[in-house]
């Protein structure tokens, strides 16, 4: 018998969390492990970025989906998970996908860094500041995993490593979900819903939550509607969310704006200059993110924002140079557990990610940074107006991670 190794990364609103051998399709999201359905997509080209890799996988995962939302930050945590006990050429292509020949050294560093996105709001009755980043292995108790391994990802990613009696599956699918709701604050009750306890080997698990105030609240006049044109030309009344910001960026592809949240991470709001459907890719991230400037007064305004979403990324995984990760003939996984009997292999991987965001500030995985505003001369004004389909990231600028990405049709 040939057994899985489960890798789970759930995101809702703040929380990643990768699942393996999941069966999607539950009301609630849930994997059923021990079933997969797999899908061949057209390949995707792999560079040595991580961030350009991260939105060819969002632009594949979410096509044709209304709104959508993806955190590299949680996708990258839980594969470096995985590199730590990956040799051969299932490491070589984790490491390209990464853009990094050593995930941990940085997941060790970035796990202290985060302490100090942590600081009291001062306004505690709707936002904190939050940002929080758990990792767990649940083993097998029957299996034995290498204690090098369990050792490393204790150091590097600080994770919990609990051994488990997947035989008993009340009590199991008790304690994971249970931790999953305690470190996601109970915005995902529980990730999985049922398993094949013949072939489970271990589950897993990274989660991501962010909470945070805005450096200063929106206006909203809930009266004073603006029209939102959708994808197929149809149009919504609703009341923008209104804010004066000095952070301004554009290129040929799009025009965006910053503003901070109180704990240090940024919102950046992206208007493709073309209506109508786009990817990610065709925004030209990179050199949008060069292009700030703040020698403007920039009129932002935008809509609320609050939903869910489900993203299958096994498909999308292989397609990206990863597929020998799923084959249990070709991958190498054997500083996990080297047992010839049971060879291990990741079966499945999802994401769950969840958003609230509206004139208070947001509750999701994110990056925070309040701008000061400068006095001076009158200035020329620019204004950047979300009232169409749209991009947005919660961005880490001083670390360069894009903690959530997504991407918005019908608010």
């Amino acid at each position: 018998m040939k057994k899985r190794i489960i890798s789970a990364v759930a995101i809702s609103l703040a929380f990643a969390i990768l699942t393996g051998c999941s069966e999607r399709g539950s009301k609630e999201g849930d994997m059923v492990i021990g079933q997969r359905k797999f899908t061949v997509l057209s390949p995707i080209e792999i560079t040595d970025d991580n961030v350009q890799n991260s939105i060819r996988v969002f632009d594949a995962v979410s096509e044709d989906m209304a709104n959508s939302m993806f955190s590299p930050l949680s996708l990258n945590m839980a594969l470096g998970l995985l590199a730590e006990g990956a040799g051969g050429t299932s490491k070589e292509a984790l490491n390209k996908y990464l853009g990094t020949d050593d995930y941990g050294a940085f997941a060790e560093s970035y796990m202290k860094v985060i302490s100090d996105y942590n600081a009291p709001s001062g306004y505690e009755d709707k936002y904190k500041n939050v940002f929080e980043i758990a990792n767990s292995f649940w083993a097998n108790k029957n299996i034995t995993f290498n204690e090098s391994y369990k050792s490393d990802i204790t150091q590097k990613f600080g994770a919990e490593v609990r051994n488990i009696d997947f035989a008993d599956k009340n009590g199991t699918l008790k304690e994971i979900n249970g931790w999953v709701k305690e470190k996601t604050h109970k915005m995902i009750p529980s990730i999985i819903s049922d398993y094949d306890e013949k072939i489970i080997a271990a589950v897993l698990i990274n989660t991501i939550y962010f909470e945070s105030r805005w450096g200063s609240e929106w206006t909203v006049v809930e009266n004073d509607k603006e029209t939102f044109t959708m994808l197929d030309g149809s149009s919504k009344e609703l009341p923008l969310m209104r804010q004066h910001v000095y952070s301004y960026f554009e290129n040929n592809a799009a025009t965006a704006f910053r503003y901070g949240y109180q704990n240090g991470l940024d919102f950046i709001g992206i208007l493709p200059k073309e209506t109508g459907d786009f990817t990610v890719e065709s925004l030209d991230i990179p050199s949008l993110l060069e292009s700030e400037t703040y020698d403007y007064d920039v009129y932002a305004r935008m809509p609320r924002l609050k939903f869910d979403t489900n993203l299958p990324l096994t498909e999308a995984l292989s397609a990206a140079g990863l597929s020998e990760l799923f084959d249990v003939d070709k991958v190498d996984l054997t500083r996990i557990a080297n047992v010839p009997s049971f060879p291990l292999y990741i079966s499945d991987v999802l994401q769950k990610t969840s958003l609230e965001l509206d004139e208070y500030g947001t509750r999701a995985s994110a990056v925070t940074a309040e701008l000061a505003a400068g006095a001076g001369m009158p200035r020329e004004k620019r204004t950047v107006v979300l009232d169409r389909p749209f991009a947005f990231m919660i961005y880490d600028s001083e670390e360069n991670q894009i903690v959530f990405l997504g991407k918005v049709t019908e608010p």
